[in-house]
């Protein structure tokens, strides 16, 4: 796992904040903070995957108001859900019960 000074120098390079300027966002709460927590995740996973994403998850996440980690934790959920439905729906082969009408 990579530490907080990889992570800090990703967000500057992707949004222009370090964590020390994003935490006091946080700790508002609210759906701009929520939004503002994704978007600092969703930067750091497209970097490097879960490398720079749990340590950011780590430092910050509880600074965030009680009502703010619950609703984040329930769209992380609906994400993980909607991706893991998805790949079901790539991998099963649709099963007929009569033979397909040809196209025309």
């Amino acid at each position: 796992m990579v530490g907080k000074r990889a992570v800090d120098a990703q967000l500057r390079r992707s949004l222009g904040l370090s964590m020390k300027e994003i935490e006091p966002l946080l700790t508002t709460g609210g759906d701009s903070a929520e939004r503002k927590f994704m978007e600092c995740c969703w930067c750091l996973w497209k970097a490097d995957g879960v490398e720079l994403v749990e340590p950011f998850v780590e430092a910050v996440f509880n600074s965030l108001p009680e009502k703010s980690r619950s609703i984040l934790f329930q769209r992380m959920l609906t994400i993980v859900y909607v991706a893991q439905n998805g790949e079901i729906k790539n991998t099963i082969e649709p099963v007929y019960t009569e033979k397909p009408k040809p196209q025309t």
